[in-house]
């Protein structure tokens, strides 16, 4: 035994001074590449430029704000926020969960490298110590993005509440580098501990349903600590300090948890990363969906939900619609209801004085639009197929936009409900018969005006295969810049026509004179003409190219004429 000893003893040191060599490398090699990436980056350049983005961010946040000017609450409306605010709020934080279980279900939050991947993890060294710097980097990015939205958001909603700008600002950054830190220690604890996907939705579904009933009841709800942690700008609760405990408990049992990550899941997710983010870098929407569709393990049903003949009658175009939208997966139409629904509550915010809940509605009805506009987006997908059918492109096109028109009309009606539910809560079912007409309007409007800035946004990236690929390389930087903001604000702009009908109605209602539910039909009205002129730029939008084309080809030959002839 005491001749054993040296020996083991020996091999334990050398074992332990190989790890830490091993260990100190990783740390170099990571710290060579990352000065390789940045280069010859001067850090008082970088710290000017930082200075001068939060300048000016800061001075256009607090200009926007004014220019909002939305009246403050009464005392009535305020005692109805400080009542029913934790709970809202608080389903800010649930949601936050949910989605932390199900990424971490499906392999999240991590996305490292792909050197890191191949390389260090497959390195004989601690692999609690190669994944700690991603995943502080992964919590740190997390609660500054949530902090920083936050923030914002609570400084629009602080003028219209009691408390200081400067402290709602700060209970707002609060809030949301708390829910994003809940979001991030779920998504890390399920990973770790190998949640299956079914169990984090059972997970969610209960626990969204739970905050749903805290919201219409006095129930009380797994996020109202959390919520009322958004209202500290106004007034503060000591026992609200408990969520901050558990926040920072979850986040750090992830923490600690990080060396049971599964490399399989980090091997998928760093290939789909980097792809990601090439597609953003090129305004690729469509490539960003998929690529997100594929981070989540989204699949198409292997089974639709009701199955069409295949003899059927009708239209071959309108038949690939529906074999389309009949394989959503579930996930995929619990979210558009989701998405719906946040609308709906945004467009009541805008209607009882919210201005910026315009916004809110915005995002959410162009988000939906993309995901029903499936079987346009398949089509786009498929240009050589496309091509190949004898029919023109644009007429193919306009022919798939059929089913998805007929598929939002149960996702409006879903969404006039929870706008009247909403409204019925907010005014104690006051006007519950007059508001249900303006709400299917309001509810028409916004999705339809979703859809067709969804279709501009899809029909704009459809390559064409007649046009010159250098036909932009000649552009000054300023004018490709330019057209490159145009490119992205039409399709907003599109869809902002549906969001923006809740103000008309707002000021139907402040004026006694006025008839909301008149200005709704307007609105709709509206909208009904520019999904019609959608419609007809996709079916001409390629004749209208070509002969544009046509005309500044014979421009630069005329061109080229006149000059030799000067010669």
């Amino acid at each position: 035994m005491n001749a054993a000893g040296p020996p083991v003893a020996a091999s334990i040191s050398a074992d332990r001074a190989s790890v830490t060599t091993g260990v100190a490398a990783m740390h170099e090699l990571r710290a060579t590449r990352q000065r390789h990436r940045l280069g010859d980056i001067e850090w008082f350049d970088a710290a000017y430029k930082v200075y001068v983005v939060g300048l000016f961010g800061g001075i256009v946040l607090l200009w926007l704000s004014d220019l909002v000017g939305d009246e403050a609450l009464s005392a009535a409306q305020a005692a109805d926020v400080a009542a029913h605010g934790p709970a809202v709020l608080g389903m800010v934080a649930v949601v936050a969960l949910a989605l932390g279980l199900r990424s971490g279900s499906q392999g999240g939050p991590l996305a490292l490298e792909a050197a890191d991947v191949t390389h260090v993890l497959l390195a004989p060294i601690d692999r609690r110590a190669a994944l700690m710097r991603p995943t502080f980097q992964r919590v740190r990015s997390a609660a500054f993005a949530g902090a920083l939205v936050a923030a914002c958001l609570a400084q629009l909603a602080g003028r219209r509440l009691p408390g200081s700008p400067i402290a709602w600002f700060a209970a707002g950054a609060l809030f949301g580098g708390i829910a994003a830190l809940v979001w991030v220690g779920g998504a890390l604890v399920a990973h770790a501990l190998h949640v299956p996907l079914a169990a984090s939705t059972v997970v969610a579904v209960v626990g969204i349903g739970w905050q749903a009933a805290a919201i219409g009841t006095d129930v009380p709800g797994p996020g109202d600590l959390h919520g009322s942690l958004g209202l500290w700008g106004w007034r503060q609760r000591g026992v609200d300090v408990v969520a901050i405990v558990v926040t920072v408990a979850l986040t750090v049992t992830g923490v600690a948890l990080v060396a049971r990550s599964s490399l399989e899941a980090l091997v998928r997710r760093s290939s789909l990363v980097a792809q990601l983010r090439f597609a953003v870098t090129m305004q690729d929407l469509r490539t960003v969906v998929l690529l997100r569709r594929q981070l989540a393990a989204e699949h198409t049903r292997a089974r639709p939900w009701v199955r069409l003949g295949a003899g059927g009658r009708g239209p071959t175009v309108w038949r690939r619609g529906w074999h389309s939208l009949l394989r959503l997966p579930a996930g995929r139409l619990l979210r558009m209801f989701g998405l719906v629904a946040l609308a709906a509550g945004s467009q009541v915010a805008v209607v009882h004085g919210t201005s910026p809940a315009v916004f809110a509605t915005l995002v959410c009805a162009f988000v939906l639009g993309l995901e029903v506009m499936e079987p346009l987006s398949q089509e786009v997908d498929q240009p050589d197929r496309a091509d190949s059918f004898p029919m023109p492109r644009g007429e193919l096109m306009v022919r798939h936009l059929a089913a998805p028109a007929v598929v939002l009309v149960p996702f409006t009606i879903v969404g006039a409900a929870v706008g009247v539910a909403i409204d019925a809560m907010v005014t104690d079912g006051t006007r519950v018969a007059g508001t249900i007409p303006v709400a299917l309007l309001l509810g028409v409007a916004a999705v339809y005006a979703g859809a067709a800035g969804a279709t501009v946004s899809i029909v704009r990236d459809m390559p064409d295969p007649v046009a010159g690929g250098s036909q932009d390389v000649y552009l000054p930087p300023e004018m490709a810049g330019m057209t490159t903001v145009v490119r992205t604000l039409i399709p907003l702009l599109v869809s902002a026509v549906g969001a923006a009908m809740a103000l008309g109605v707002r000021a139907g209602l402040d004026d006694p004179a006025a008839d909301p539910l008149a200005n709704a039909l307007r609105g709709a009205v509206a909208v009904a003409l520019t999904a019609t002129l959608v419609a007809v730029w996709v079916r001409f939008r390629d004749r209208v190219r070509a002969r544009l084309r046509a005309f500044m080809a014979e421009g630069r030959e005329y061109t080229q004429q006149q000059r030799r002839s000067s010669t």
